[in-house]
């Protein structure tokens, strides 16, 4: 009966210590959204100290980081596991998992056309597929990006005068009529 038990209790610890292993993609949350004037290299380096805190070594927290914002949060990105977010989590604003799965591709045809198999395009939600996927789609090169404008709707409420004054004397614009645009519609 006592090694049944010693069995379980070792299977118990080997479990626990296994879901302490999985990692996973965090967001990491400074608050605010401005880095001020700091360049790029010094953010990083600020959020690889952080990293240091709860990784074993530099090296590995240099290899769990995968971005930093600069613009639209101030935080970063990185890999850890349940226990290293939990840990950041008191340093920082906030910590939370990223859920990719949430989103999907909409996409068609671009996966053949760039070169990558309909298995690469299945497993795009796996954060670890990154190197493989930028290695087969040979990292962007003789890659085109193209973009088709379609103009504007001028009737749109983004376009409203309304509560504007008169045009500037000054203005020397003109407003050109076009296909099914008439140039009264100008403001």
């Amino acid at each position: 009966m006592t090694k049944i038990f010693i069995f379980f209790l070792f299977l118990l610890t080997l479990l626990a210590s296994s879901a302490q292993k999985q990692k996973q993609v965090y967001i990491v949350h400074f608050g605010g959204s401005d880095n001020g004037e700091k360049a790029l290299h010094e953010i990083q380096e600020t959020h690889h100290s952080y990293l240091l805190s709860v990784k074993d070594n530099e090296e590995e927290a240099r290899a769990s980081h995968l971005y930093s914002y600069k613009h639209s949060i101030n935080g970063f990105s990185a890999v850890l596991t349940p226990d290293e977010a939990a840990r950041l989590s008191e340093e920082v604003v906030s910590v939370y998992p990223s859920h990719p799965e949430k989103y999907s591709l909409q996409t068609t045809r671009s996966w053949e056309f760039v070169g990558l198999d309909e298995v690469a395009k299945q497993n795009w939600n796996h954060f670890n597929m990154g190197q493989d996927l930028l290695s087969k789609a040979r990292y962007g090169q003789d890659v085109i990006v193209g973009l088709v404008d379609n103009g504007v709707w001028p009737e749109s409420k983004s376009f409203s005068d309304e509560g504007m004054g008169p045009v500037p004397k000054s203005w020397k614009g003109i407003c050109q009529t076009g296909v099914a645009f008439n140039s009264s519609l100008c403001n």
